[in-house]
């Protein structure tokens, strides 16, 4: 599989290799989830666009003494290839999060690398994102990935 330079140490610009730049499968374009009256049913509805932010920690959770063990770049790389072959285009930023952990008792600060994509998602695709945020949750060994679908809008 081809990696992709990534400094975390830096700025958060990656580089794509040629064979990356052209994927064939994309997601993210076709049919959106509409509501009509009460009842959500899958519509044809190729102007309703849709926002999917995913949350990668950089660390990893907090060991028995509080040491959080570096997230491998190799983790962040092979996640970041998946989306060029999986979506047509995404934003990355750094970002700093919070959560609570219920074991200690304690809030905890996350550093984090934030991904955004905009698009039209079919039912096959949340299906298929499910299932990639279950891989994430085991590749980067994390109780919860962060992942939301929000509706975001009419494509101008």
């Amino acid at each position: 599989m081809p990696t992709i330079a990534l400094e975390l140490d830096g700025p958060l610009q990656p580089t794509f290799p040629a064979a990356l730049r052209r994927p064939q499968g994309r997601i993210g374009s076709g049919v959106a989830l509409a509501t009509t009256r009460s009842m959500a049913q899958w519509t044809d509805n190729p102007h309703h666009w849709q926002t999917l932010i995913l949350l990668l920690p950089l660390f990893h959770n907090p060991d028995a003494k509080g040491y959080r063990k570096p997230v491998s770049k190799a983790l962040i790389q092979r996640t970041l290839s998946e989306m060029q072959r999986m979506f047509t285009g995404y934003t990355l930023t750094r970002a700093m999060g919070w959560y609570w952990d219920e074991t200690k008792n304690t809030g905890v600060p996350d550093e984090l690398v934030r991904l955004k994509v905009d698009g039209v998602f079919t039912g096959s695709d949340l299906c298929m994102l499910h299932e990639w945020k279950e891989k994430l949750r085991h590749r980067f060994k994390q109780d919860y990935i962060y992942m939301r679908l929000t509706a975001s809008g009419m494509a101008i």
